[in-house]
């Protein structure tokens, strides 16, 4: 008992890390299937990318938690807020708050302000968090609606920039 006492965050981080795999699996069998887009080969398969990600993050929790199992974590991680703890948890809320929004605001209203408060808490001036989130927006937007033509969430304004 001792040996989960004193690596308390490792097992939170490892149940959070293990449930998004879950999560993946399960969008991709559902969601993504019931709109087509889970069907065919690797180039033409929408659901492929997520769910090798949800792999290697599966092998990687179960390489960690065998770890911790066996005693070959020397590092405690004490369940007692740090200096970068609080800072951790916000970030982690604000980006589960970011992606209930996202449905209904949409990528192009929602990301940005997701960067700006991420990387004001960060600790970056505001002019410096301004132009890096836009740059960081617009890129992605360009990258995913103008290269790879994938539907970024719109939400109810149907905000669409590249495609």
């Amino acid at each position: 008992m001792s040996r989960f006492r004193a690596h308390a965050f490792d097992w939170i981080a490892c149940l959070f890390f293990a449930s998004i795999p879950v999560v993946i699996f399960w969008q991709t069998a559902t969601s993504l299937a019931e709109q087509d887009a889970a069907s065919g080969g690797p180039l033409d398969n929408a659901a492929f990318y997520p769910r090798l990600i949800a792999a290697l993050i599966s092998v990687a929790v179960t390489i960690h938690g065998i770890r911790l199992l066996f005693g070959r974590v020397q590092d405690q991680s004490t369940f007692k807020a740090e200096t970068g703890t609080r800072l951790g948890v916000f970030l982690t809320i604000l980006f589960l708050v970011y992606l209930l929004v996202l449905p209904y605001a949409g990528f192009h209203i929602a990301t940005p302000i997701l960067l700006i408060m991420m990387t004001r808490a960060l600790g970056l001036g505001l002019l410096s968090a301004l132009a890096g989130s836009v740059v960081m927006w617009l890129g992605t937007s360009f990258v995913f609606e103008g290269l790879l033509n994938v539907v970024l969430p719109v939400g109810m304004f149907n905000i669409t920039i590249f495609s």
